[in-house]
This record gives C-alpha cells, sequence and structure tokens, in this order.
C-alpha cells in the first residue's frame, strides 16, 4: 500500500468547513478529508452518475462515471475515461472510511455527504 499501513487522519476543520471548500472546488488535503469521512454515519459512496474534474494542474472536467456502489465495493463500471471499467476500490477494513484500490496507489473518500461528493488521491498527490 502506498499511502502506507496508517493513512494520515490529523484533521483540523470541522464538517461544514470540509463541505463549504468542497461546494466552492477548493483543493482538500487528504488528511482534512479522511477525518471529515470518519464523522459521518454513512461512509458510503452512492451509486449513480459522476463527474470528474481535475484539480491540478487546472480545474477542468475530464470526464464521467456511472459509479455503482454494493456493500464494499466501489466500481466505476460505464465511464468515459479509457479503461476506467477495469477499476474496482474497495472499502478499506479497518474503518471503512475510504475506499481504495487493489494496488494501494489510488485512495477514494467522501468529502461531502448532502451531495454525495467523492475525492479521489493518487499516492496522497502532494495534497496531504
Amino acid at each position: 500500500n502506498m499511502f502506507g499501513s496508517a493513512v494520515k487522519r490529523t484533521s483540523v476543520m470541522d464538517a461544514p468547513e470540509v463541505e463549504e471548500m468542497v461546494r466552492r472546488r477548493q483543493a482538500l488535503p487528504q488528511a482534512e478529508a479522511l477525518g471529515y469521512a470518519a464523522q459521518l454515519h454513512n461512509k458510503s459512496a452512492a451509486t449513480g452518475c459522476y463527474l470528474v474534474q481535475l484539480e491540478r494542474p487546472c480545474r477542468c472536467p475530464v470526464g464521467c462515471f456511472w459509479n455503482l456502489c454494493e456493500g464494499d465495493c466501489l466500481w466505476p463500471g460505464c465511464s468515459t475515461i479509457p479503461f476506467g471499467c477495469c477499476i474496482i476500490l474497495n472499502k478499506t477494513i479497518t474503518d471503512g472510511t475510504h475506499y481504495i484500490n487493489a494496488k494501494g496507489d489510488t485512495l477514494v473518500v467522501k468529502v461531502d455527504d448532502k451531495n454525495d461528493t467523492l475525492a479521489c488521491y493518487v499516492n496522497d498527490c502532494g495534497t496531504g
């Protein structure tokens, strides 16, 4: 697991601050995302259509996924991202706050409970 055996969860923001950052499309550090998710009753992603947007190097939409969430698995089955159908993410067994791929280099976490917004971090991407 490229995130290490213990993923950092040092959050200093409260839930409304995190949600406001997400809704303004501001970059959210991974530690804040994990801290927010740890407080949620329902940490699971919702099945449905998700717009994929990059935060770096520029903020722009790059694709769309139809995420299927069943139990502890998240699968972006139908997607406009090449080979997106080959990605399968599983909830962590330790606390269930996030999903991680088999390779261990991609982490997905719910960052806005009301809007079911997810954030994806690739090997921490320098944002944590």
